[in-house]
């Protein structure tokens, strides 16, 4: 699965959590990048090299291990706040 398509699917995968449909600006600011950023993300014309070392990591870890690594930064990152909330 290319990044492009793995971005896609967890979009699509917090509208069907929050069961409403979210822009690709408001994604944009919820994760704290520019709108044009992340529709090259999205594109694939735009592939943060930290992005794809951080999954290559994480694809070394078993199950339980991403998980506790993806808890630490949520509760480093004060939870569901996106970086644009925290940084206010």
């Amino acid at each position: 699965m290319e990044l492009k398509e793995l971005l896609s699917t967890a979009h699509h995968l917090i509208e069907a959590k929050e069961k409403k449909r979210i822009t690709l600006a408001q994604m944009a600011q919820r994760i704290g990048v520019g709108h044009r950023t992340y529709i090259e993300y999205q594109r694939g014309t735009n592939a943060p090299l930290a992005m794809k070392a951080l999954l290559n990591l994480l694809n070394m870890l078993d199950d339980q291990e991403i998980v506790k690594v993806v808890h630490e930064w949520r509760n480093a990152a004060g939870e569901t706040k996106s970086v644009t909330e925290q940084q206010q």
